[in-house]
């Protein structure tokens, strides 16, 4: 398997969209697609590819405004996953009128996450991760063939998500990243839903919230 996973940013919030496929076989997977998803739907018809799912890290409505336009616009329509504990925040609008950016929730999801739930690409395996805190029912998806993990909103680089907004418990995020995101191999790439990639091992040492040298306890 020959696997590739290209970027997308787009939007005021400079959201991260992410492609993951399969150079050889062309199916591929579509995490978070957020607004402009024009540009999305471009690289996929660029490489002729077949999206078999659309996978979210959360329920906040910048990481999921692409997605009525892109299953209006694929030839098949895609499996779509979100976790339960934020399908309530998605079916509400994913916290949109509060930045005063309203916009129609979607559809619900076919299907709903669960924590350590394999999502295959082949031979690839797509490891969902629960890890609430940013939103209660965050998630990160592991690949480990890219040593790689797509967490969201969960963890910036040298940063956090926000606890701030409904739903957000800074105990609680700092529980999933410390037990379930450094308990990855340091190596791992992590790419977030804003901003640049950055590794575990980055921010096991480095991170001032929730590294080895941090002092915070509410955020």
């Amino acid at each position: 398997m020959n696997l590739k996973l290209e970027t997308v940013v787009s939007g005021p919030l400079d959201n991260n969209a992410f492609v993951l496929y399969d150079t050889e076989t062309k199916n591929g997977v579509i995490f978070d697609p957020s607004f402009q998803p024009v540009r999305i739907l471009d690289l996929v018809r660029e490489n002729d590819l077949s999206i078999t799912h659309i996978l979210f890290t959360h329920g906040h409505f910048d990481h999921f405004a692409g997605l009525a336009y892109l299953l209006s616009n694929l030839t098949s329509k895609p499996v779509v996953a979100l976790h339960p504990a934020d399908l309530q925040l998605w079916q509400e609008g994913g916290g949109s009128v509060h930045f005063r950016m309203p916009i129609f929730p979607p559809l619900d999801p076919d299907v709903l996450l669960a924590d350590g739930q394999e999502i295959q690409l082949g031979d690839t395996v797509i490891r969902v991760l629960h890890t609430p805190g940013h939103s209660p029912g965050s998630v990160v998806f592991y690949i480990p063939a890219l040593r790689t993990a797509i967490v969201g909103d969960l963890l910036f680089k040298h940063s956090i998500g926000r606890t701030d907004l409904h739903g957000g418990n800074f105990s609680a995020l700092k529980h999933s990243i410390q037990t379930r995101i450094f308990a990855l191999p340091p190596e791992t790439i992590l790419l977030p839903g804003h901003g640049e990639q950055t590794t575990v091992g980055i921010e096991m040492v480095d991170n001032p919230f929730v590294g080895l040298n941090a002092n915070y306890n509410e955020y």
